[in-house]
């Protein structure tokens, strides 16, 4: 232990009380510019005046000159962006090892027109961080605007490959730039599942369905049930509202469809009515059966025309309100004609007729309508002959009451139908 006379010891206690004292202001004073930097309202009016105080009070401070640079550039003055570059470039030698602030003076110098040391601003920040999406993705945008394309798209490409949540913007960045070519953007970003579930959203943003549903084709369907399943989700309601018929069909069969049947143009879903009913929440292409108390509706094994089930209607009602429809949409090839066939027997006393509808889903017009129903004891045949307009590609098939036009409108007795089809002419 080192000893001193009695002098000398009260002078260095002293000193060492002073620079202890010193250093804790200084730290206090430094971190306390540190929070403040963080917390800058950069719209304020007098942010700038906080910023000189920020890097007079702390120069050592990487956080006070980044603040100082944000608060300057966006005042927009020559001046002050000259001044903007200028603290960035204070905030990297500050701190060289820190790859943010290179990103940042990276983005600067690019605002600036500085082109090579833009560059070279980026590719420091990459080496000190190689896997950070946000790097890559700064570097590859500065690329792209310098004409460097091809490096560009694979340095944005990777980011998104580091960072799904890149492939939107990615994607939306080289269909612009490439004026819309998928082929190409494709080849850039690279054919992965995150490029091809971008490129379906920003393309049907911009109403581009057949090529969405080309991207998102190219999923696997372990994809679109799982990783992809709420783009997909998303997707399809995108396309259903823009009655892209058979588009939504494919998709459905996809997202929904497990290991039953699927969707097929051209083609009524269960309509022999093997398959059980939902009564609720059914899919747009299987049958949906609409809200109300009567008639009942269900399978019965107790007549069938084939299989082992048909479809019975139980009618029991006398307010007009109580009838409930059954209804399928089905994907069909536009301008083409069909025969909806189908075989039923009735036993039912009403003043009301019963039929079957084919309608345009596009703007509810009827296309055709069958004849009415009559009293049937055996399976008797029901066919309606329609042309699918151009504008659609695809109809909507409900069963429907007619002739009641009052509240009262009493129905007793059963339907039955099966093996209900569609046949191309």
């Amino acid at each position: 232990m080192l000893k001193f006379a009695p002098p000398y010891g009260r002078v260095v206690m002293i000193a060492t009380a002073v620079l202890f004292v010193l250093a804790a202001y200084l730290f206090v004073k430094w971190n306390f510019a540190n929070t403040i930097a963080s917390m800058v309202d950069t719209t304020r009016p007098e942010a700038k005046i906080i910023a000189d105080w920020l890097v007079e009070t702390a120069p050592n401070d990487p956080e006070t000159h980044y603040a100082a640079a944000i608060v300057y550039e966006r005042t927009f003055e020559p001046e002050d962006l000259t001044r903007s570059l200028a603290e960035y470039e204070t905030s990297v030698a500050v701190a060289p090892h820190n790859y943010i602030v290179w990103t940042n003076l990276g983005r600067a110098r690019d605002r600036s027109g500085d082109v090579d040391g833009a560059e070279a601003a980026f590719a420091k920040a990459l080496a000190l961080a190689p896997n950070y999406a946000s790097v890559r993705w700064a570097y590859g945008n500065s690329l792209i605007r310098h004409e460097k394309t091809d490096e560009g798209f694979a340095m944005i490409a990777n980011a998104a490959a580091f960072d799904p949540k890149y492939a939107d913007s990615a994607a939306s960045i080289s269909l612009q730039i490439l004026g819309g070519d998928v082929v190409q953007a494709r080849r850039l970003l690279g054919d992965t599942p995150d490029t091809n579930a971008a490129l379906a959203k920003v393309l049907a943003a911009e109403r581009r369905y057949e090529e969405a549903f080309d991207a998102w084709s190219r999923l696997s369907l372990d994809d679109k049930t799982t990783r992809f399943k709420d783009m997909s989700v998303t997707l399809l309601g995108v396309v259903s509202e823009a009655r892209k018929i058979r588009i939504a069909a494919a998709m459905t069969g996809d997202i929904f469809g497990g290991n039953g049947a699927k969707p097929v143009t051209g083609q009524i879903s269960n309509g022999g009515f093997e398959d059980s009913l939902k009564m609720r929440g059914a899919q747009a292409f299987e049958w949906n059966i609409a809200e109300g108390t009567d008639p009942q509706i269900g399978l019965s094994t107790a007549a069938k025309r084939s299989g082992n089930y048909s479809l019975w209607l139980t009618f029991d009602s006398f307010e007009s309100k109580a009838f409930r429809s059954i209804f399928q949409t089905v994907a069909v090839v536009p301008g083409a004609t069909y025969e909806l066939e189908g075989f039923y027997r009735a036993d039912i006393k009403s003043k009301a007729t019963f039929k079957w509808e084919v309608i345009d889903p596009t703007n509810s017009g009827r296309i055709a309508v069958s004849d009415d129903l009559t009293l049937a004891g055996d399976w008797t045949t029901l066919r309606v002959k329609f042309t699918v307009p151009e504008s659609t590609d695809g109809v909507l098939i409900r069963f429907i009451r007619e002739g009641c036009g009052v509240a009262a409108c009493p129905v007793s007795g059963k339907i039955a139908f099966d093996d209900l089809s569609l046949k191309q002419q």
